[in-house]
């Protein structure tokens, strides 16, 4: 974890503020991060730290801001080869 995600986390911690931790748990072929690489989302929808950036961030904000709203975890894929354009 960088050092901004972890200090996200803790700061929105010591102020009762809420967030979503997202993280990159398996990857096949290429992507842009490797797996354990993570970013905080806080509840105003700032984000911390990157998992690779563009529509695959910009999905992932959006289910982080819904999962902090609904308090449900999620596991999801989010594939990024030529079968996920057809």
């Amino acid at each position: 974890m960088s050092l901004q995600v972890y200090e996200a986390i803790v700061e929105h911690l010591k102020e009762g503020k809420k967030g979503c931790l997202a993280t990159i748990v398996r990857r096949i072929g290429s992507s842009p991060r490797e797996e354990g690489t993570n970013m905080f989302v806080s509840e105003g929808g700032r984000i911390f730290g990157t998992i690779g950036g563009g529509s695959l961030e910009k999905e992932v904000s959006d289910r982080a801001l819904n999962v902090i709203k609904k308090g449900d975890p999620l596991l999801f894929e989010y594939r990024m080869d030529a079968k996920s354009v057809e």
